[in-house]
């Protein structure tokens, strides 16, 4: 029954080891009824992780850097479809969690959001979903039944593997709802959230969910992403000190303070850009949003998006 049950965890990685946190989540993950198969670009891993891999009966696949963790679970399935894997088939895959390290899981609740995914009428499982450009899931945890099975396989084997970040959200992420939709495939969240999760960390995470976006702790944003927060109301969820806020709701007893990411850029960058962000929010934003509407009435076109709304 353990190799119909499976775990594919895509992670891109340069160096040798493997990050702590993500050590932590394989680590746990191969605690469960699951085979845990670890995804990760092709490059040379130090003895000392091979063995850990070993030791946990983790299945190591070695593939190339494109595609993000769709082309890796794509990759990888298509091996299974062709016969190679050793331990199973792809017909002979009754459960199917799909995850990748974009995720922090600082708390061991592995097992918990299976059970609940495993209670739920739901055939395709996330913690999260987003509801910007239509409903989906999201798909860096994603927890499939047999009912999902066929119209997953379907949708990604099928769809061109992207280059492009953004490409693979709207082509295979929010595309994959519609695949979903289409076969009548009944979806869940966990954790619903009146907005997208981005914006509501603070509350997940002080809520004791035990996972956080990498790159919100990295506060790894793009300009036009840190004014989508601001243009949500959503100012305070993207200067959050989400370190301190983890170290408060509590980490797990084996899971190490130093593993939690930490800014990508120095004081000074976040200072100057707290400056531009606190002016746009309070300034910049308000007489955007109403040249928009103006613009939008005189046209007598509708105005989608909640952020215009009242």
């Amino acid at each position: 029954m353990q190799n119909s049950r499976i775990v594919l965890y895509a992670s891109y990685q340069t160096g040798k080891e493997l990050p702590g946190y993500v050590r932590f989540a394989l680590q746990h993950l191969s605690e469960t009824p699951f085979r845990v198969v670890l995804l990760t670009n092709k490059r040379e891993l130090s003895p000392e992780t091979l063995a850990f891999l070993q030791e946990r009966n983790i299945f190591l696949y070695l593939t190339e850097n494109h595609g993000f963790d769709f082309g890796m679970w794509r990759r990888f399935l298509k091996d299974l479809a062709n016969g190679k894997g050793n331990f199973t088939t792809l017909s002979g895959i009754s459960r199917l969690v799909l995850m990748n390290d974009s995720i922090v899981y600082y708390r061991n609740r592995f097992q918990e959001f299976f059970d609940r995914a495993e209670r739920s009428d739901a055939d395709a499982i996330s913690l999260t979903e987003n509801s910007e450009i239509r409903r989906h899931l999201q798909s860096y945890f994603l927890y499939l039944k047999q009912e999902a099975l066929g119209a997953f396989f379907m949708h990604l084997l099928e769809t061109p593997e992207q280059d492009n970040y953004y490409d693979v959200v709207h082509r295979l992420e929010i595309g994959m709802a519609r695949a979903f939709e289409d076969a009548e495939v009944r979806t869940e969240a966990l954790y619903p959230t009146k907005q997208n999760a981005l914006f509501t960390y603070p509350e997940l995470v002080t809520g004791g969910a035990g996972f956080i976006k990498r790159r919100t702790l990295q506060q790894r944003f793009s300009i036009k992403e840190k004014a989508h927060f601001i243009r949500h109301k959503a100012l305070g969820a993207l200067n959050a000190d989400y370190h301190k806020m983890i170290v408060e709701s509590g980490l797990a007893e084996d899971f190490k303070e130093e593993w939690l990411p930490t800014p990508t850029d120095g004081a000074l960058h976040r200072a100057a850009d707290k400056l531009w962000e606190n002016t746009f929010d309070k300034v910049g934003w308000p007489l955007l949003r109403k040249a928009i509407k103006t613009k939008y009435k005189l046209l007598g076109k509708k105005l989608e998006g909640e952020e215009y709304n009242n």
